[in-house]
């Protein structure tokens, strides 16, 4: 009977993980960075951990949102494709007072729900030319860069594929 206690802790323990695992994979998303409107933050090819939902959006932090509606900015259909993801700077939530250079946000203070989106690369499609950004279109808070893109001119460190 001893020997199965053993055996049993180490089941248990695999269980644990794997619901750990299942709950990360629910909660974190790795995300390429596309462009570069966030430069010289964030480059293209650099890799981000998301995390996922509004939980850790607020003034100063980077966010992925939904891309906006090329007509109706954010308030149109949105893609949901990853590849049409936009990164940008949050730099005003919900009661904090709207940036001067944020014309197409109405009013003195941001609204309930909605976010100030800014892209760091100056003509970068944001919320100067979108407006607002419901929070609904938010889908998630960059927590940390996993991996930064290679320097232009810099040899890969992967193999080549001959092509």
């Amino acid at each position: 009977m001893s020997a199965t206690v053993p055996v049993l802790l180490a089941l248990g323990a695999l269980l644990v993980l794997a619901a750990a695992l299942s709950l990360a994979r629910r909660r974190l998303l790795a995300v390429t960075v596309r462009g570069y409107s966030m430069s010289p933050t964030l480059m293209p090819g650099d890799r981000l951990l998301v995390l996922r939902g509004t939980r850790r959006v607020a003034t100063g932090r980077v966010a992925v949102v939904l891309a906006p509606h090329p007509e109706h900015g954010w308030h149109g259909p949105a893609d949901t494709t990853p590849d049409s993801w936009y990164v940008k700077r949050v730099v005003a939530v919900a009661g904090e007072p709207v940036p001067h250079w944020a014309v197409r946000c109405a009013g003195t203070h941001v609204p309930p729900g909605m976010l100030v989106l800014l892209g760091e690369k100056p003509g970068s499609r944001d919320s100067k030319q979108c407006g607002y950004c419901p929070e609904d279109k938010v889908i998630g808070a960059v927590l940390l860069r996993l991996r930064a893109a290679a320097a232009p001119g810099a040899p890969s460190s992967l193999p080549s594929s001959g092509g």
